[in-house]
């Protein structure tokens, strides 16, 4: 009786530390098991090379990355450069503005010399517009709602 008593505790265990061995490893952010296959990623254009910031809150030089941006429920509108300063001056060239409209009750409404693009109310969506800016001053705003408007100048 002696050895049977022994082989069960034996027996378990090896079942017990068969199971919890595992060939899939483990994200350790998430303690989810990963998949050993990479997954495909979505192209993505270039990005463009980001501008130092100057003090007055406008890029450097042309080619920087802007974001606009519209919460889904404050009135707030925002542009800012690529280190997240608000935008009021920059230098002609060409940038890429990334939108993020999130509200249902608010638009993304850029205009300025030559450049006239928006957003829709109640659309929420994301998208990127390639713009020159040329000298001169623009002028982003929400337009059911003109107390949300700012304006940045280009030289």
């Amino acid at each position: 009786m002696r050895p049977l008593a022994l082989a069960i505790p034996v027996a378990l265990l090896s079942l017990v530390a068969a199971c919890s061995t595992s060939s899939t490893p483990v994200d350790s952010t998430t303690a989810a098991p990963t998949t050993a296959e990479p997954t495909a990623a979505a192209p993505t254009a270039a990005a463009p090379t980001a501008a130092a910031p100057t003090a007055a809150g406008g890029a450097t030089s042309a080619g920087a990355a802007l974001t606009g941006a519209v919460p889904p429920i404050d009135f707030k509108i925002t542009l800012v450069d690529s280190k997240g300063a608000p935008v009021t001056t920059l230098k002609a060239g060409t940038y890429q503005v990334k939108i993020k409209d999130a509200s249902k009750i608010h638009n993304f409404h850029l205009s300025g010399p030559g450049i006239d693009l928006t957003t829709t109310v109640p659309e929420v969506k994301e998208t990127t517009w390639p713009v020159t800016l040329k000298a001169g001053t623009y002028t982003f705003k929400c337009d059911p709602h003109p107390n949300m408007k700012h304006t940045f100048t280009v030289s």
